[in-house]
């Protein structure tokens, strides 16, 4: 009875931990410029940050999918990795330099 009894708390207690950690994952939509596949690899790859866990940009739709860790990163920190490597978001403006050093095929259109 006593093994029954402390396989029933481990249970839970793992359940328990399970639970809580699925909370803490988040889907974010959001558009991000870009032109090529180069584009979707860079933009993609400015993602390969701590809390991140998958990043997928539509190279005909412009729209990106960040699946995230909510307690590692937040909206604004992805935001700003896109904006770094060049790309402007519905949120943020590209860094101009990263802009500049972009390849040709890669410098979209700039809304001013």
């Amino acid at each position: 009875m006593k093994t029954q009894f402390i396989i029933f708390i481990s249970t839970i207690i793992i359940i328990s931990f399970s639970c809580t950690a699925q909370t803490d994952i988040s889907t974010l939509k959001f558009k991000v410029s870009g032109n090529c596949e180069m584009c979707k690899k860079t933009i993609e790859n400015s993602l390969g940050i701590k809390g991140v866990k998958s990043a997928n940009w539509n190279q005909d739709t412009k729209i990106i999918e960040v699946v995230y860790n909510t307690t590692k990163i937040n909206e604004d920190r992805i935001h700003e990795a896109i904006a770094a490597s060049g790309y402007d978001t519905d949120k943020k403006k590209a860094d101009a330099q990263a802009y500049k050093d972009l390849p040709e095929c890669c410098q979209y259109s700039k809304s001013k």
